[in-house]
């Protein structure tokens, strides 16, 4: 029994925390490099000013009835069909654009909140959290190279943890005050960051258990990457 209860330990409750983690990274990966977002006023002028949208964006997204689009002459013998005339299309004002808004990725969501925090090249930081986010997730369900993830992962949480709580003051004392209706919502907010948290931690210091590839590739090569967590 307590050899059953240490092998639950060591490699059970590891796929359990990359299940988790899983769910909690891969559908908001997908969201951010998959979906596209609108961004208009202040966020679509940002994004223009950081070069990752531009007037052309906005222009792909207007009913320009073709640019004005003329038939071929029947006598070529061809079916009549309609090219574009080449004509100048006058420039979009800026104010027009980013009031109508501009298509890009939904990742540039994480763009403009980096952006707000001075980090510099913003949409760099967004890709790469966006990588870790689904690649990570992804290669943690299957436990490949689960420490790197893991400790990416974990790095993003503890940031998560600071950028989707407004106050760590009112977080902590949230945690205290389980009775208040007020405080449900940042105490369940909190905790949840929190347990995020503890299980990519848990990965990155113990590996991701016997049953990963981490596990099978690794197997009697002192499970450095793998760490069957023994």
């Amino acid at each position: 029994m307590k050899k059953f209860s240490q092998q639950a330990a060591a490699n059970f409750v590891p796929l359990l925390a990359r299940i988790i983690l899983f769910l909690a990274f891969v559908p908001v990966g997908w969201h951010h490099a998959m979906e596209m977002g609108q961004f208009s006023g202040d966020a679509g002028a940002r994004l223009r000013e950081l070069g990752i949208v531009s007037t052309e964006h906005f222009r792909e997204t207007l009913d320009l009835n073709a640019a004005g689009l003329q038939p071929l002459p029947a006598t070529t013998g061809v079916a009549r069909v309609r090219t574009p005339i080449a004509q100048e299309v006058p420039p979009v004002p800026l104010v027009a654009a980013d009031a109508a808004g501009y298509q890009a990725r939904a990742l540039h969501e994480l763009t403009l909140t980096l952006d707000r925090l001075r980090l510099p090249k913003p949409h760099v930081w967004a890709w790469t959290i966006t990588v870790f986010e689904l690649l990570g997730g992804a290669f943690l369900l299957v436990g490949l190279f689960s420490r790197i993830w893991a400790g990416g992962l974990l790095v993003w949480a503890i940031a998560l943890l600071i950028l989707a709580t407004p106050s760590l003051g009112n977080a902590w004392s949230s945690l205290w005050t389980p009775t208040d209706p007020n405080s449900a919502f940042a105490r369940s907010q909190a905790l949840s960051q929190l347990s995020l948290i503890v299980l990519a931690a848990g990965l990155t210091l113990t590996g991701p258990g016997k049953w990963s590839l981490d596990g099978f590739i690794f197997r009697g090569r002192g499970g450095d990457d793998g760490g069957d967590g023994e």
